[in-house]
């Protein structure tokens, strides 16, 4: 009887380890995925590569949660000189984006 509660205890100590190791590496994983992608910044970039007029792509950008007026007026100054290049300044966008938030989240 002895042997079955030691038994019991040992393999409910080794899981609770094995859960939290998982835990630990879970948490980790998420920390380096980095932040989490808005797809209306995709919308907004290709609403600005497609001529829409700045006042549009601000009105877009400024129901993003990740944007306060200022990184929005950033975002645009930065990328309305690039606009005539191939892509529409599409790439120009995302960069700005990227350089507003300090990390490269989103790709072009």
């Amino acid at each position: 009887m002895d042997l079955m509660f030691r038994n019991i205890g040992l393999f409910t100590v080794i899981t609770t380890l094995l859960v939290l190791i998982k835990k630990r590496y879970d948490w980790i994983y998420l920390q380096q995925e980095g932040s989490y992608e808005d797809n209306t910044v995709y919308k907004a970039a290709d609403l600005f590569a497609n001529g829409a007029p700045p006042g549009e792509v601000r009105a877009i950008l400024a129901t993003s949660f990740e944007f306060d007026p200022k990184g929005t007026e950033q975002i645009l100054a930065r990328a309305l000189p690039r606009r005539m290049e191939p892509d529409g300044g599409h790439r120009a966008f995302i960069q700005a984006v990227n350089e507003v938030l300090g990390d490269e989240i989103y790709r072009s």
